[in-house]
């Protein structure tokens, strides 16, 4: 049994979704790391190219501290969520938000999708995701932001046949 946290065992009381049979982990993204960490660089080029470390140390105390913060805040909230698989359903959870609870018998189908961008013969971009259709007509859209995102789709796929 999966531990889980204090907020999703209430909820999954509620939802009656059973025990917690595995946590499917999200990875930082990639966008926000670069531009948590741009400023930083800036400034050593800033410093090493002018001489004066003055302009390089405000552009870290004003710019980066603040940025690089936030970062590490919205980053340690998508650490500590992710996607949980019960035996009743499943959850997702940012930080101490429970985005949404599901039971099995929500589910329509689950499908996982892959998308390339191609430039002429070049494969450019390749997107993946994994679709979560309920029976009320609302769509889930699990994106590549989540480890093992296909080995996720196959284990809901399974649970919802049967």
């Amino acid at each position: 049994m999966i531990p889980t946290p204090p907020h999703l065992k209430a909820t999954a009381a509620e939802r009656d979704l059973g025990d917690c049979l595995r946590r499917y982990r999200r990875r930082p993204g990639a966008i926000g790391t670069f531009f948590a960490f741009a400023p930083l660089a800036g400034a050593l080029a800033l410093g090493i190219r002018e001489g004066d470390t003055t302009g390089a140390l405000a552009v870290v105390l004003f710019v980066w501290t603040p940025l690089f913060l936030c970062w590490c805040i919205s980053t340690q909230r998508r650490l500590d969520g992710g996607l949980y698989v019960f035996d009743g359903g499943f959850a997702d959870v940012h930080g101490r938000k429970v985005l949404f609870a599901i039971t099995w018998p929500e589910v329509r189908s689950v499908e996982f999708e892959t998308r390339s961008l191609w430039a002429g013969l070049i494969p450019v971009a390749a997107t993946t995701n994994c679709v979560i259709e309920l029976r009320n007509c609302h769509r889930i859209e699990l994106n590549g932001s989540y480890r093992k995102l296909k080995r996720l789709a196959e284990d809901l796929h399974a649970r919802t046949i049967h």
